[in-house]
């Protein structure tokens, strides 16, 4: 008797049990769903295999046998393209904001101009006003450039009319009586240190105050005839027109 060799059951090819559930998930019976699941993962792994291989000769190529990116055709008319937009962009920039530019320096040309004759006008009144006193500011150009620039002159000058004779009787350079008496009298080293300390202190402590409540706090014990003679220097700036 021969013996007849029965055929071994072929084996079936499963996927994974994800890919397989995901199949199953669109309606595929089980004995279909297994092997449609192990091809499309041989499917993905081949495309995936594929792109690293492309990508791998991509680089050999570029690498190896490409000519450098910045002698290619394609390159430099791109570069020459982006260049002469950059360049006609930044032009009609310029054609637009130049009259606004100009426009702006100017008012503000006019504005500083102003500003610097308003003061040189300031300068020249007070500097004759000091002169008809006898005052040694009117000779120290640093010092009336000191007065023109602070906030308060009017009332410095006033003030220093009746504690100083406007500068002619100071010590170290203190028109104003600052400190008091030695030892706290402060001491400059020019009238125009003193002007600009004087007019911070004025701005600090007695700013809009009139010369009345100077009386017991800057000046001690004070008197009337102090708060006359700041008040007549206040009126003869007013008659001459001096702000």
């Amino acid at each position: 008797m021969f013996k007849i060799k029965a055929h071994t059951k072929r084996k079936i090819r499963r996927g994974t049990k994800l890919v397989t559930k995901l199949i199953e998930a669109t309606g595929i019976p089980d004995g279909y769903s297994a092997t449609i699941a192990w091809f499309a993962e041989r499917m993905v792994l081949a495309f995936l295999c594929l792109m690293v291989l492309s990508f791998a000769l991509g680089v050999i190529f570029v690498l190896r046998w490409s000519e450098p990116i910045g002698n290619s055709r394609f390159y430099n008319a791109a570069a020459t393209t982006t260049e002469e937009g950059i360049r006609t962009f930044s032009q009609q920039v310029i054609d637009i904001t130049s009259p606004i530019l100009a426009a702006f320096v100017k008012d503000n040309r006019q504005e500083v101009d102003l500003v610097a004759t308003e003061l040189a006008v300031r300068k020249s009144k007070l500097k004759a006003y000091l002169i008809s006193k006898h005052s040694p500011f009117a000779d120290d150009e640093t010092t009336l450039d000191a007065f023109v620039a602070s906030k308060n002159m009017r009332m410095m000058v006033a003030i220093s009319f009746v504690e100083s004779t406007y500068g002619q009787h100071c010590y170290y350079y203190n028109c104003s009586g600052i400190g008091g008496t030695p030892p706290t009298l402060r001491k400059y080293n020019n009238y125009a240190e003193w002007v600009k300390d004087f007019d911070q202190l004025l701005e600090k402590r007695y700013k809009n105050v009139p010369p009345e409540k100077f009386i017991g706090f800057y000046v001690q014990p004070g008197s009337p005839n102090w708060i006359y003679g700041v008040k007549q220097v206040l009126r003869e700036f007013n008659e001459q027109g001096i702000e």
